[in-house]
């Protein structure tokens, strides 16, 4: 079984992956709104290279105020019409993606940059929408909670703490969470790029505190100050950014 996340419409980097029969499972953000590190993606396409500038800058220096005038700007001219290149670019985004995945079976979770609505659209039949479930592989039981931490940015895929609480409490007796983000523990969301702080669910901390899973399995921060880190018996993982650097976590490769 083979576990991914971030893929943020690396199509490049899904064709690297090994052929398997077992599942892959993809932890949140399939389609690709701006890398941070080039400024590729819809954000681009769509509001031109000097707006998109601006944002990364805006959302490097976590001064949300000014990056959300700024997005209001940006729609202040023809709203419906960028809101639909929007939405058009993200289900490209997704066939693209699936098209790719085609000969795997795919278990998903949403992260921030989804939008569920266009996922659940176009997803081909051998892509399942895990999120809320616990599915059995082997000798562990893998409960899945999907949706981004809530931030000023306000993205289509976050959710409330008190809604992914609720979520994550309906998967006690499992012996790996999966989820987009990681718990809230400084050195797994501190970015070293930025050296700044990005977000973690205080619940799945205490979550993890409280029932001890063998694995924590999660994305979202793309350079994690620690990839892995020890909540009592709990080892939490950051299985690493896929756009980037290709890297999958192989559940047979731990020992647990």
């Amino acid at each position: 079984m083979l576990f991914i996340s971030d893929v943020h419409h690396g199509l490049d980097s899904l064709k690297l992956l090994p052929k398997t029969k077992e599942p892959l499972v993809i932890l949140g953000d399939l389609i690709n709104w701006i890398d941070y590190r080039n400024g590729d993606g819809i954000a681009k396409d769509v509001f031109g290279d000097a707006n998109l500038n601006r944002l990364i800058e805006l959302r490097k220096d976590h001064n949300f105020d000014e990056r959300k005038n700024l997005w209001q700007d940006l729609f202040l001219d023809d709203p419906e019409g960028k809101q639909q290149k929007i939405e058009d670019a993200i289900e490209r985004q997704y066939i693209d993606v699936f098209d790719v995945l085609k000969d795997y079976e795919v278990w998903m979770i949403p992260g921030n940059v989804d939008s569920l609505k266009i996922f659940e659209s176009v997803k081909t039949s051998n892509v399942t929408n895990v999120d809320g479930q616990i599915l059995k592989y082997k000798d562990n039981k893998i409960g899945f909670a999907g949706g981004g931490v809530p931030t000023p940015i306000k993205a289509r895929g976050e959710i409330s703490e008190e809604d992914f609480e609720v979520k994550l409490n309906k998967l006690i007796d499992v012996d790996i969470i999966c989820t987009h983000a990681p718990p809230l523990v400084d050195e797994l969301i501190i970015d070293v790029i930025t050296n700044k702080k990005e977000q973690g669910w205080e619940s799945l901390n205490k979550f993890i505190r409280i029932h001890q899973p063998k694995l924590s399995l999660f994305g979202d921060v793309h350079q994690p100050k620690a990839t892995e880190w020890i909540i009592g018996k709990t080892i939490c993982m950051n299985v690493g950014y896929f756009r980037a650097n290709n890297h999958y976590l192989e559940l047979s490769s731990i020992d647990i």
